[in-house]
């Protein structure tokens, strides 16, 4: 489930990158800039073919004055009647005074408007008259019969007989900003035309003039249209409706789907594959599991950080507080609570001997603090001086433990593993690429690249690009085998803490390490009937009750790991505010490299290189 709620998120964003043009749309109409250039006349020829096609040729007498480069002309590719159906016109010429015209197709109003933007933007034409002759195309042009049927026209004419089909069109577009003093229109049918009904304006408007129906050819005029008035047509013919193609959305959805079904199926099945792809190529860098039989203790020689790293590949988030817990079990250090917000951290040991059999990694941590020789101790409080040792204890803690992981060839790396990050950083960018339409005609185009993005994700984690050798995997085993024994119902893994009590201390730090230091307190209550208790190694002056760090239940740790935190926080709000500031005479240990692991560090027998 909380698997499952982390992929909201992404699940969320995803659906804002490929819906928002449905949601954020620019205004749906044309400009109604005005245009001071008049047309004295205005011949409409248009033919209509029984497959639905319409080949459409406009001449246009334009009077220009000065300054001004030429013509928009608009077509809305949506029909009012019918919102699944797409009326894309195709240009086949544009002439200006008899010459090829210069002009640029544009979309407008949230794409329902394809644009014809001619003439040169470089030369102002010249003042007077020129004429436009545009040419072009629109398929699926007849509607069924019944199309319109309900609307008043101001005029009509023809027989009242039953058409099988029906043109039902703006003969002139409202989208024209110019004032027309007369229009001429013809519409030639494929067929015998029934009644012919003409408006101009809006609503029912007024009528047209000369409308005539001569066999399969309609006539019809117009004069004095203010800018934006529209002419419209409704004309029964004796033709079978033909097919055309049809969308199940309207025209607001076409920037995310496009304008064909066949389309959208395409790109679904290609997010399957995908998805499907991303997955195939991300297990090739899961290492199959060794199966683990259940173990009673931790592998021999390791700490809590190694045992969770060979475990998961992973330095534990707790691996710190861990190993300090880690080394106060073993009588290494003692651990009393100040205040709230300091502990003190003190050597146990009067000589180096029982260091020697001490893990790599504890090692790092202790020399790092400066805990390691006699008298040495260290006051985990809210300071920058604190927290810069404590920060750089998690450095040479991380570093520890890769180098151990290497350097004792139980880890290997296998670097052609990264190229599925490089995969997933690209699907990434093309998802955002897909997002806002670059080089994609819509925005469904990013769902292959994110199905491909977030199937491939998890290859950020720790471990892609390393895998453990035979020896790492059968140290994985054992380590995955006491895991198992610490989180799992005690029905299940029953641990006899009446015979092994003292195991339920000496067992929490490598729990805290696995983040499962409820479930272990948990099962010992569960087992025993009694509450956890707090162990003898770790002196709080808390009364709290709250709980393990990463839970609640049994004795109080938060305390302790809240005084590293705020310890660590102090030091890292220092360095910020030095970076702000523009300088800073101090140097962060947080890359992990050289530098000195503590005052008097030379002494300790056990030397510290950090990888």
């Amino acid at each position: 489930m909380r698997r499952f709620f982390r992929m909201l998120i992404p699940l969320a964003l995803i659906a804002v990158g490929v819906l928002w043009p449905v949601v954020i749309r620019p205004s749906s109409e044309a400009s109604n800039a005005y245009d001071p250039v008049v047309f004295s006349n205005y011949d409409v020829d248009l033919i209509v073919s029984a497959g639905g096609r319409l080949d459409a040729v406009e001449t246009i007498t334009a009077e220009f004055p000065s300054g001004r480069h030429g013509l928009f002309k608009y077509w809305a590719v949506d029909n009012q009647n019918d919102p699944g159906v797409r009326q894309t016109p195709e240009v086949t010429s544009i002439l200006l005074d008899g010459q090829p015209a210069p002009y640029q197709m544009l979309w407008e109003g949230g794409e329902r408007f394809l644009v014809a933007k001619i003439g040169d933007p470089d030369e102002y034409l010249s003042y007077g008259t020129h004429v436009f002759e545009i040419r072009y195309n629109i398929e699926g042009v007849l509607d069924p019969a019944k199309t319109g049927a309900d609307r008043t026209f101001a005029d009509s004419t023809g027989e009242a007989a039953e058409s099988q089909s029906v043109f039902y069109w703006n003969v002139i577009a409202q989208a024209w900003n110019n004032e027309i003093e007369r229009a001429d229109i013809s519409v030639t049918m494929p067929g015998e035309i029934g009644r012919a009904q003409c408006s101009v304006g809006f609503g029912v408007g007024r009528a047209c003039e000369d409308l005539s129906v001569s066999g399969n050819r309609v006539d019809l005029s117009a004069t004095n249209l203010a800018p934006r008035t529209p002419v419209t047509l409704r004309a029964g013919v004796d033709v079978p409706t033909p097919p055309r193609d049809e969308v199940p959305w309207s025209f607001a959805w076409d920037r995310v789907l496009g304008q064909s079904v066949g389309g959208v199926l395409w790109v679904l099945a290609l997010t399957v594959a995908a998805g499907l792809g991303a997955i195939f190529y991300y297990r090739t860098t899961v290492e199959p599991s060794p199966g683990f039989p259940l173990q009673y203790a931790p592998p021999p020689g390791l700490g809590p950080v190694q045992t969770e790293y060979i475990r998961t590949e992973s330095v534990p988030k707790n691996g710190l507080t861990a190993t300090l817990f880690y080394l106060a079990e073993r009588g290494l250090i003692d651990m009393r609570q100040v205040n709230e917000k300091q502990w003190t951290l003190k050597s146990k040991v009067k000589d180096w001997g029982p260091w020697a059999d001490v893990d790599s990694v504890s090692v790092a941590v202790a020399s790092a603090l400066n805990v390691m020789g006699p008298g040495r101790e260290f006051e985990a409080k809210k300071t920058v001086s604190a927290g810069k040792k404590l920060n750089k204890a998690k450095t040479d803690m991380n570093a520890a433990v890769q180098k151990w992981a290497f350097d004792d060839g139980l880890m290997v790396k296998r670097k052609k593993e990264l190229w599925v990050r490089t995969a997933n950083a690209v699907a990434f960018i093309l998802m955002l690429f897909g997002f806002f339409r670059w080089g994609f005609p819509t925005t469904m185009w990013a769902l292959p690249f994110a199905a491909f993005f977030l199937f491939s994700a998890a290859s950020w984690k720790d471990g892609v690009g390393s895998r453990r050798t035979e020896s790492g995997r059968e140290l994985w085993s054992r380590a995955g085998g006491f895991h198992r024994m610490l989180t799992t119902d005690s029905a299940e893994t029953r641990f006899d803490f009446g015979a092994r009590k003292d195991l339920y201390s000496a067992y929490v730090p490598f729990a805290v390490a696995a983040g499962a230091a409820a479930l272990w307190a948990k099962k010992y209550e569960t087992t025993t009937g009694t509450v956890a208790p707090q162990p003898d190694w770790y002196d709080s002056s808390s009364s709290r009750s709250s709980g393990f760090v990463g839970g609640s239940g049994g004795p109080d740790f938060d305390s302790f790991e809240s005084a590293l935190s705020s310890s660590i926080g102090a030091y890292t709000a220092s360095q910020a505010s030095s970076s702000s500031g523009g300088s800073s005479s101090s140097s962060s240990s947080s890359g992990g490299g050289g530098g000195a692991a503590g005052e008097g560090d030379a002494e300790s027998p056990f030397p510290i290189t950090p990888r």
